[in-house]
C-alpha cells in the first residue's frame, strides 16, 4: 500500500507541475502580449483635417432727425440741421445721399400741407448740404465705414433763403428720403 501511495504521490506532484507549466506559460503569454500592446511604437496613425467656416453679412440702418425751422418770415435766410445715424457691420463702407430730386436750381419745395395747393404761394424752396456742398440727389453724399453700433455719419443742413414773400399761412414740409448705398 505504501508503494500504491507513493504512486499516486508521485501523480499528484507531476500533475501539478503540469499544471504550474501551463499557467506560467499562459501568464507569461498575457504579460508578452499587454507589453506589445502598449508600445507606442507598435501603432499606427493618421490625421486629418477640416474647415469651420461662416461669413458675416453686411448689414446697415438709417435714420435721422427731424429738421424743425424755426417760423419762417421771409426778412432772413433760417437754417437747422438734422443728424444722420447710421449702423453698419463692422468695415462695411457706406454712402449716404438724397432719393429726392431737386428743382434745376438744385432746391427743394416745401408744400403747405394746409392748402395743398401747388403754386408758389403755397410752396417754400429749400437747399441742404452736408457742411461742405449741396446735397442733391446722389450728389455731395455722406460716407463712411461701419463701426457695428449706431453713431452719427454726418449731419445735413437745410436752409430756407430770405425774400421769399406772398407765401399764405400753414405748415410747409416735404419728407426727404435718403438712401444708404452699403
Amino acid at each position: 500500500m505504501k508503494t500504491e501511495l507513493n504512486k499516486s504521490k508521485n501523480i499528484l506532484i507531476k500533475k501539478s507541475k503540469m499544471s504550474l507549466a501551463k499557467t506560467t506559460t499562459a501568464l507569461t503569454c498575457l504579460v508578452g502580449l499587454l507589453i506589445v500592446a502598449s508600445d507606442p511604437a507598435a501603432a499606427t496613425s493618421t490625421s486629418g483635417t477640416f474647415l469651420a467656416s461662416t461669413s458675416v453679412s453686411s448689414a446697415c440702418t438709417i435714420s435721422a432727425g427731424a429738421m424743425a425751422f424755426s417760423a419762417y418770415t421771409g426778412g432772413s435766410t433760417i437754417t437747422q440741421t438734422s443728424a444722420v445715424t447710421v449702423n453698419c457691420s463692422t468695415g462695411s463702407n457706406y454712402t449716404v445721399s438724397f432719393n429726392d430730386t431737386a428743382n434745376g436750381s438744385g432746391e427743394y419745395i416745401l408744400q403747405n400741407t394746409t392748402t395743398n395747393i401747388a403754386s408758389s404761394g403755397h410752396q417754400l424752396l429749400a437747399t441742404f448740404s452736408n457742411g461742405t456742398a449741396a446735397m442733391t440727389s446722389g450728389a455731395a453724399t455722406i460716407t463712411g465705414s461701419g463701426t457695428g453700433s449706431s453713431s452719427t455719419a454726418g449731419t445735413i443742413t437745410g436752409s430756407i433763403a430770405s425774400g421769399q414773400t406772398g407765401k399764405s399761412a400753414g405748415t410747409y414740409s416735404k419728407t426727404m428720403t435718403l438712401n444708404l448705398v452699403y
